[in-house]
Formats: C-alpha cells, structure tokens, sequence
C-alpha cells in the first residue's frame, strides 16, 4: 500500500532513484547522537527538494522521538521579516500537525488562534509563550531573533525535534539566515538536516562544528545512475500513458544528464501537448519548445531575474556568456567581464557568485569559464542569445534550434555507446598502490607469446608467479583528461591523467603522472594509430606541464608487432582488454571480489582508562565472530597495550587513537594508529625495539601484544605509525 503523500510532490511508490539518499536521512532521526547534523551537497535540478519532502513524509508516518519540521528557504526570499512569519508559522504548523497525527494541517491556511485551540494539552503552554513573543516583536521589527528561539525553548520543554532545512535556493538572504537556524539548533543540542547546493555550502557550513571537524556528516547527492534514470523514465511513461520506444529513451537521458527534474517536466509537457515521445523527432519538438517558451526556459528565466534584475543589464549578461561559450578557451577574464557588466564592486561578486552556485560558470579567480558540460543551459543560452541579443525572427531559431538538436542525437547516442564499452579505467588506476604485477600486463607482446603457448589457467598461473615483476605507483588522484585540455577530443571514461608517486615516496624526484587512453580498433592496434595516440599524449603532457610521465594504452585486440616495437621505444605500456580484465582480478576489481566482510572504525582520546572502550568493543566483536574465551582474551590484552603504548606518546597533535576492526573469513585484523611521532624504532627484519626512552616497561608491552597475536606489524603511515595486528580463528 502507497504511504499518502503529505509534503511529497510525488507519490512515494514513483520517488524512484534515491533510496540511497533517502535512507540516511531518515535513519539520521534515529541516530544516537542527538546533536549532530547531516548536511546534504547538491548539484542544482538534482531533485534535493523533494528529496527532503518525501523524508519528511517517512518520519511522520513513523511516529519516531523526534518531530520533523520542514522549512523551506525559497530562491526568491528577499525580505527577512516575511522568511521569519513564514518559518515561524510552518514550524508551529507542522509541530501541531505531528503530535495531533493530522497531515492535513501541515498546509492548511491556520491563524494563531487556530494553532493553539489545536495544540495538544501537554504542549499549549509552550506554543502560547512562542506565539506571544513573537507578536511582541513584531512591534519592533525584529521577528528574526523571535523565530530563532524556538529551537531553544522546544528543546528546554523536552521536545526534540528534527528540522529538515532546504537551502537550495540562491539568494543571499536565505543562506546567511540558515546558517543561523543551524547554529540555534545546534546551541540548543538538538540535531538537524541541511541540503544546499554544493558550491554554496562551503560558507554556509563553515565553523558548524566549534572546532569539531568530525562532528557532522555530510551525503553527497549525485546525478542518477542511469539504470535509475530508466527506472524513473518507464514509470513516467506509465502514469502518464505516453508511448515511448528505447532508443528515445536513453536519447532523453543522455541528453537531459539523468537530472530528474528535466525528465519529469518534459514528460509534463508532453502529457499537457498531449504527444507520445516514441521517436527522436517526437522528443526533439517537445525539448525545443521547452527551451524557447516552456518549462525549462521559465526555470532557467527565474533564476537569472534573481541574479540580475535589471533586463538590460541581464542581455549584457548573456552576450557575455555567449561570448565565453563560443570562445575557444570557454573562458574570459574577470577584469574584463567586471568592466563590460558595469557592477559595483560588491554587486559584481554577488553576481559572479550566483552564477557560479547555480553552475553556469566556473569562477576561479583571474578568469571565469562557462560551464559547457551542462548541455541544457548551453542549448538555453543559444536560443536566448539568438532571440534577446541578436534579435532573429522566432521562427529561424525554433527550425535551425530543432535541426541541430536532431543532428546532434546521432553523436550523443555514439557517446553513450563509447563509454557503455569503456573499461573503467578511472576505477582500475585509482586502484594502484605499489602492488608488483607481471610485466606481460602491460606489454602486448610478452602476453602474445603466452596466449599462443599455454592455456588459460597456465597463463594465470604464469603470471602469478613471474618473478620479473614491475610496481606500479602509488596513485592519489585521477582526473579525466578533458579537465586539463580538450583538445585530445576523448570521452572522460576512456581518457585519463592519473597523478601519482613511485614506491609510494613522496618526493619530487618519485613524483609520475599516468596518461592513460582506450583506443578503437577492430584489428590489433596498427603502427600508425599507436605512433599517433602517442604524439597525441606527449604534446597533451607537455602543454599540461608533466615533467615525468608514463604513457599506457589500451585497445581492444591489443597492438600489432610493428606497434609493440615503436611502444617498446617510446617507453610506453600496450594493453589488450584481456590483460586488462586479468589486471582487474589481481587488484580485486572484478565482479563479485573478495571482500572484508565487517569493518568498524572508531576514534578515542588519549586519556585514562579510554583504552577501555577499545577491548570492549574488540571483544563484542570476537565474541560475534565466534572467537574462543581464551581468544578474546589475548585480543582485548593486546589492544589495551596497543593504546597505552601510543597513548604515551605524547607528542601526537591531536591526542587521538585510531583504530580499525576487520572481520575477514579467517581472521580478525585490528589496526591501532596515532599521529605525529614514531612510537617504535622498526628494524630491516621487521622487529620493534624501544627507542631507548628509559621506559622499559614499554618495549615489554610490545613484545608481549607479539606473543598474544599471530601477526604483528608496523607501518609508517603519513605523519605517523600504526600497529597492526591479525589473530587467526583457530
């Protein structure tokens, strides 16, 4: 049975995509610590808003401790005292509505008198003294402060409360204002929720924590998946009874970027024209009526109203974007875009501002960039150019808009069958850590030689035992290669720059770049197009300023003799998807990989007796494990050591004890870390020995954490060390 909506704007059966997000912030009502708050990042048009309707509609058929309470700061939020009476009257509302179990009155139109001839007995008193001193205040125009002490006053009357506070409006108002809810609530120890767009919350958020950077979590929101864009689109197609075909389908979502909130206004505008979207022209004729007079030009209107008012001002702007977009860099500097827009210091950077929240630049401080990756607001830019700067007849820009778009499906479609083949490189090369690898995995033609001599399982083998081996990097950031030039012309997912340090030192001299491309090729990979993959790279590198750098392709067959041979003299990795796939199994890619079954990660003080907790939590776990008694035993004796041994160490800057519990199949491993000193002097052979402190009672302590635990070892981890210990199931 569908829960009835509340709040939702769409039935919770077809809030379809976001179970992953949804999850979390309902059970954030549950969570142990009251006082810590989930922060919610945000691409705009990522269906954010609904997301925390329909969360608050989860809570309130729940009928947990705390009451939800959804506040909403809208975009166009300009005057303080009208956000206060707003909030103020949705909090009380929704309050009432959830401990008289009354969905109906969340948006019912309710006078004062109303709230509180509804207010539950138990509760009148306290909503009567709210409403009192917020009416007193409104005679000296300060209703703001009135609103933020509710949290406080419901807190001392022991009404918890959850609020979910949407924040993904632009205005500076609404922002400065819900940094201030947020630190009310928080003074007042209860917890919350808070969404906002991800290039806005950076100064919303900031100094939440008083100091506490771990205190709050944070749920990243993505764009959906497209199996869940497919998901979202067939139950449109259903409750709206409008045909489709598959091919138009992944057309839609490529091109509307799988944002839910596109799909759903195009199929609103194809029931409304009462159309079906079964054929890529189909489509094309409802998308461009929407950019030139429907849904997603009034969205795309609204926001630059907001962000500039003045309508000349505004077809200054435009061109200037325009401009931007055409040129071939994408970008401009901000000198000159601050003189052609004629703004006043601080009017100009609240306008660079916004259209840097909203995404529809990238401003980096000399220049600003347009964002051409978002391919809806490149298309809305063009047609309001076209039709509000350079003043051509509609009916021109509706034909050749539509014509465009219909050329441009082919190509689209191309890319999502490109990257659909794409191997994932990103995923396998982020994966490098120093591991040491057969050789044959990166050169085609020593893994030729044994695909023609030995069997599958013999060349598995084979490479499990080379003693001729090579490491691999450690790899610390990947990026596609598009993001430093466009001039490779690659798809993100089969172009790569992966930065990275060689044996895992971190210094100038180990410093490498991995430049890595998928090539197409029916055949083994010719001479030619290797020799001009590789020029391709090495110009990409010197332009991009990579001093040393490793050049690995990938084709699909692999690479012929002559390209081996020209590989081999470029000092360049040739890989077939094969060794590619074999690759992926030793760095436990593949499907259905070994996993470590339980972790539990936990962070103590350095203070008395906190070593404690650590042994009850690691006997709960062995205990769950099926450990034996005297198992148990020998594991809390050894993690107790672990944590006076770093504890005593005092020079650690944060005075803190990381530790890590792994279940394994067979195994329990138990990692005890501390920064900013090395407790132990670690030897060639692997043995610790005191560092000559005069503390014998320590070097004691690690020797008998040896005798209690199967396997020992230290490790030099960043600015610090850490122990790790591994007791065997027996």
């Amino acid at each position: 049975m569908d829960r009835p909506r509340i709040l939702g704007r769409i039935k919770a059966a077809e809030f379809v995509g976001r179970d992953a997000e949804l999850r979390p912030i309902v059970r954030h009502a549950a969570a142990v610590d009251e006082s810590q708050g989930l922060i919610v990042s945000a691409p705009p048009d990522a269906g954010t808003s609904e997301l925390l309707r329909q969360a608050y509609d989860q809570l309130f058929a729940r009928r947990g401790n705390l009451v939800p309470i959804y506040l909403s700061f809208r975009r166009a939020d300009t005057d303080v005292n009208d956000i206060a009476r707003r909030l103020f009257q949705t909090f009380l509302q929704q309050y009432v509505a959830y401990r008289r179990v009354d969905p109906s009155l969340c948006e019912a139109h309710m006078t004062s008198t109303d709230l509180l001839e509804l207010a539950p007995p138990g509760d009148y008193e306290l909503i009567a003294a709210a409403i009192d001193s917020f009416e007193r205040e409104s005679a000296s125009n300060n209703l703001w402060s009135s609103c933020l002490s509710l949290p406080h006053r419901f807190a001392a009357a022991r009404r918890p409360f959850l609020p979910l506070i949407d924040c993904m409006g632009l205005a500076p108002v609404p922002v400065t204002l819900a940094r201030e809810l947020v630190l009310a609530v928080k003074a007042s120890g209860g917890a919350f929720v808070i969404a906002g767009r991800r290039r806005q919350l950076n100064n919303l958020v900031h100094g939440l924590d008083n100091g506490d950077s771990g205190s709050d979590l944070t749920l990243h929101l993505e764009p959906l998946d497209e199996r869940d864009a497919q998901k979202l689109f067939d139950s449109l197609a259903r409750r709206q009874q409008i045909k489709t075909d598959e091919p138009t389908r992944d057309l839609i979502i490529q091109q509307l970027q799988s944002s839910p909130k596109l799909i759903r206004g195009l199929f609103e505008s194809a029931r409304e024209k009462q159309v079906n979207l079964d054929s890529f022209l189909a489509f094309q004729r409802v998308y461009v009526d929407d950019l030139l007079g429907g849904r997603i030009k009034r969205s795309f209107d609204r926001t630059l109203e907001i962000i500039v008012a003045n309508p000349q001002s505004r077809r200054t702007l435009l061109r200037l974007l325009h401009e931007s977009a055409r040129s071939e860099t994408h970008k401009s500097s901000l000198w000159s875009w601050k003189k052609r827009l004629g703004f006043a210091g601080p009017d100009f950077e609240r306008v660079i501002d916004a259209l840097h929240v909203s995404e529809f630049i990238n401003s980096s401080g000399a220049f600003i960039e347009v964002n051409t990756r978002w391919r809806v607001w490149l298309d809305y830019l063009e047609v309001q150019y076209r039709l509000e700067v350079a003043a051509e007849p509609r009916a021109q820009v509706v034909a050749t808009t539509l014509l465009d778009a219909l050329k441009r499906a082919p190509q689209t479609m191309a890319r999502k069958y490109r990257r659909t083949a794409a191997l994932g490189l990103d995923e396998i090369v982020s994966r490098f850590d120093c591991q040491k690898i057969s050789p044959a995995l990166f050169h085609y033609d020593q893994f030729a030689e044994l695909n023609r001599e030995y069997d599958e399982e013999s060349i598995e083998s084979g490479l499990d035992h080379d003693a001729a081996l090579i490491q691999l990097p450690q790899i610390v950031q990947t990026a596609a290669c598009s993001a430093f030039s466009d001039n490779l012309g690659c798809d993100n997912e089969r172009c790569l720059v992966a930065h990275g340090f060689e044996a895992g030192e971190y210094t100038d001299e180990h410093e490498t770049v991995w430049l890595c491309a998928q090539i197409d090729s029916k055949l083994e990979a010719s001479r030619e197009l290797t020799d001009s993959w590789c020029k391709r790279l090495i110009v990409f590198a010197e332009e991009s300023g990579f001093a040393r750098f490793q050049i690995w392709l990938v084709a699909p067959e692999g690479f012929s003799a002559a390209a081996c041979e020209l590989l081999d003299e470029r000092g360049a990795f040739g890989s077939s998807h094969k060794q590619v796939e074999l690759l992926k199994s030793r760095l436990q890619l593949a499907d259905g990989a070994a996993t470590t079954g339980d972790e539990v990660e936990m962070v103590i003080p350095m203070s008395a007796d906190t070593e404690l907790i650590a042994a009850r939590t690691a006997e709960q776990i062995a205990r769950r494990v099926n450990f034996q008694p005297e198992a148990i035993n020998q594991i809390k004796t050894a993690v107790v050591e672990a944590c006076i041994n770093a504890a005593e160490h005092s020079l650690s800057p944060d005075r803190k004890i990381y530790q890590r519990f792994v279940v394994e199949d067979d195994k329990l491993v138990i990692t005890v870390a501390s920064r900013g000193v090395v407790p132990t002097q670690v030897v060639s052979n692997g043995d610790a020995t005191d560092r000559g402190n005069g503390n014998g009672r320590r070097g004691w302590g690690l020797k008998l954490i040896r005798t209690l635990m199967d396997q020992v070892e230290f490790e030099r981890v960043d600015d610090g060390t850490q122990l790790k210990m591994t007791k065997y199931r027996k």
